[in-house]
């Protein structure tokens, strides 16, 4: 018993000791990134105020250089006249006049008239002459008479303001020029900044603020020093890096930016780390079992077993840290446009057509989002050897056909023109997977449409080749574009997954990385064969090579005419007003969109939170009362699968015909077949849209 206790104890002490190594490593990797975040933020404010002083000091020297010129003549206002097509913005106050006679700002008088010093700034205010928020610099010099005046240089805080766009992460940062006192002298144009307040040190006397740490730093900017806090504003939490100006302005300049930006990197290190501490763990308990397993039996081939499971473990946490690295971008782009146009939405709710542009933009940005989840997908079932093909009938050239149009109008929204050429095959219907041949046609197009700049040609060809040796049906496609073309050091990689010859940032090319990738893998389940033929600059050609067995019969064209039709052959509306359906979720949201979907549709909706309740549903009402059933699978007390076996083992004559159609995000082949097999009609996926249910409809319900 003792020695069952050792190996135990031995894993447990292992996965603490590595989980601590962890935790220290993830703790001093965030503080070093949040230290090198403040120093580059702090940096940055150093040279804004460098840049800043540079220029205070080619205006002072102008200043002096317009005394040298003032000082020697009888007729100083006539130089100063002569200097302003030079400065305009220079003006000449002379001591104890209150009214030189050149338009003089009356707080700069009062000003000049209490300072001691030769040189300085004049804090901003509203100019009497221009009506404008201003600040000056001076200079002060003796006239030849020996009267004192000043050279003033004005300074319109809104043009100042325009060169204070920093870039501080993604553009959320930004700065202040604020007096010893706090006073904000100039203000920021941007977003996140506060334009009501007046004063740097009430905006941030907030009781979430440590009054330690306010004490500190009000004295730091009194005393004009360099520096950095953390200050709880309106906004939420802010890092502030200050820098004075030069000593005569006693003006410092204040960087804001959000905290929660910078800490984003360390948020992401930590996801990362975390996620590479529990494969590590899993790794070390796998390798830990299999070493007693090997001390205990003496057995050779547990070795191999050891060596394969630590093989698997570095191809997987190689294989999740590149897709994480090279899925989060491309992931992030579609979300943000669906978040930013929600909130757009919101702002608009009183604008129907603003409303209409952010919804379209939603719905293609979910469009784009959910075909890269699929892309994901079907990569991970090809590399665990799930795909399932189907075989059944198909007619290739409507297929085909279909499949062209259905990308058609993305080609010219690029701007481009899409060419199909002519169809004639000898033989038309084949035995085949219709959905993998559609995705490998649309996977090839829509490569093409996003490497091909606006105003190039796209050519499409579909042709049967002789037959193989052994019988079977030989088909090309051909897709010919004009587009950037491929370097030949990068065709070798072409196939592999996550490449791109250019990354998303500098080609504005979304997506996964995965397409091509994923129809090189169909075609090899298809025993079909992909090549490239491609120069830079001039454009790529695409040849796919099918081979299919002949279909003698043709394939059922029933799902092609489901719609009812009238005398005249038009399509029909179908009435379902007296067609009840069961929606079977416990989600409240999806629960609610299936209502809205089948409310469009009009039919009658009955709602059940689980199994359990849609089974006594079923069973307390007659028979046919229910003409139709939606479920989904993973729900609390009773989940899909079980729900359907027990309506299906019901002794009454409804409880084999009534149509149950799962609805579930659980998409994989193994997951249709697990609903098939529990007695399911039909599997919809996850994001449902009305099509999709529209689409049962007509088949179920006629």
């Amino acid at each position: 018993m003792k020695s069952k206790k050792i190996p135990f104890m031995m894993i447990l002490l292992l996965t603490l000791a590595f989980g601590l190594g962890i935790w220290q490593f993830v703790e001093g990797v965030s503080s070093q990134i949040r230290d090198g975040s403040i120093q580059t933020i702090t940096e940055s404010t150093r040279q804004s105020a460098n840049a800043l002083n540079i220029q205070f000091e080619a205006d002072y020297e102008t200043l002096e250089r317009m005394w040298q010129n003032i000082a020697d003549t009888d007729t100083p206002e006539a130089v100063l006249a002569q200097y302003r097509s030079i400065e305009p913005d220079v003006r000449l106050y002379l001591c104890g006049q209150p009214d030189d006679g050149a338009g003089a700002d009356q707080t700069v008088d009062d000003f000049l008239d209490a300072v001691t010093t030769d040189r300085g700034i004049i804090d901003s205010h509203t100019s009497a002459v221009t009506g404008e928020n201003v600040f000056h610099i001076y200079v002060r010099g003796c006239l030849k008479d020996g009267t004192s005046a000043y050279l003033v240089k004005d300074y319109r805080t809104i043009e100042v303001s325009r060169h204070f766009k920093p870039s501080y992460y993604d553009d959320t940062g930004f700065s202040y020029l604020i007096n010893r006192d706090g006073d904000i002298m100039v203000r920021p144009r941007h977003k996140n900044s506060n334009t009501a307040i007046s004063n740097i040190f009430g905006a941030t006397s907030q009781s979430g603020n440590d009054p330690d740490s306010m004490e500190r730093f009000r004295n730091s900017i009194r005393a004009m020093e360099s520096g950095w806090a953390r200050i709880m504003c309106e906004r939420g939490m802010f890092v502030f890096c200050y820098e004075p100006l030069r000593e005569d302005t006693e003006w410092i300049l204040v960087s804001a930016i959000p905290e929660y930006m910078i800490t984003r990197q360390t948020a992401s290190i930590l996801e990362k780390a975390l996620l590479f501490s529990g494969i590590s763990v899993i790794t070390i308990l796998v390798v830990v079992a299999v070493f007693h397993a090997i001390k205990m039996h003496e057995n050779e081939q547990h070795t191999t077993e050891l060596t394969e499971a630590l093989h698997a473990a570095d191809t997987a946490n190689h294989a999740k840290g590149r897709f994480l690295m090279d899925i989060s971008h491309d992931f992030r782009t579609p979300l943000n446009a669906i978040i930013g146009m929600t909130a757009v939405a919101r702002k608009n709710l009183s604008d129907q057509h603003k409303i209409e542009d952010c919804l379209s933009k939603i719905s293609v940005s979910s469009t784009h989002l959910l075909s890269m989840v699929n892309d994901v997908l079907d990569m991970s079932q090809i590399d665990q050897g799930k795909i399932i093909l189907k075989e059944e009938a198909v007619r290739l050239v409507p297929l085909y056909e279909e499949t062209v149009n259905l990308i058609r109008a993305k080609a010219l929204d690029h701007g481009q023109t899409l060419e199909m050429i002519p169809v004639f095959l000898k033989n038309g219907t084949v035995t085949g997977d219709p959905h993998r041949i559609r995705q490998i046609l649309l996977n090839i197009i829509d490569n093409a449409i996003q490497y091909t700049p606006a105003g190039g040609h796209i050519t499409l060809e579909l042709t049967q080749l002789p037959d193989r040796e052994d019988g079977l049906g030989v088909y090309c496609f051909r897709c010919a574009d004009t587009g950037i073309g491929i370097e030949p050091e990068f065709l070798e990689r072409l196939f592999l997954p996550f490449e791109r010859a250019r990354n998303t940032t500098n080609s504005k090319i979304a997506g996964t990385g995965l397409g091509l990738t994923i129809t090189k893998s169909l075609l090899d389940l298809m025993d079909g064969s992909v090549s490239v033929e491609s120069e830079p600059g001039k454009g790529t050609v695409f040849t796919i090579t099918f081979y299919f067995h002949y279909e003698e019969t043709q394939p059922d064209t029933q799902e092609a005419h489901t719609a009812a039709l009238s005398e005249d052959g038009t399509p029909q509306e179908t009435d379902y007003a007296r067609k009840r359906v069961l929606i079977v979720e416990d989600t409240e949201i999806n629960m609610e969109i299936m209502m809205e979907l089948l409310d469009m549709a009009g039919v009658q909706v009955e709602t059940a939170c689980n199994g359990r309740e849609a089974v006594q549903m079923v069973a307390e009402h007659p028979e046919g009362y229910y003409d139709l059933v939606f479920m989904d699978i993973q729900m609390p007390v009773m989940d899909g699968y079980e729900a359907t076996r027990h309506i299906r083992r019901m002794d009454r004559s409804d409880a084999h015909t009534i149509p149950i159609l799962a609805v579930s995000a659980n998409t994989l082949a193994s997951d249709v077949k697990n609903a098939i097999d529990a007695g399911m009609n039909d599997h919809i996926p996850k994001p449902v849209d009305y099509e999709s249910v529209e689409k049962a409809l007509r088949q179920y319900l006629g």
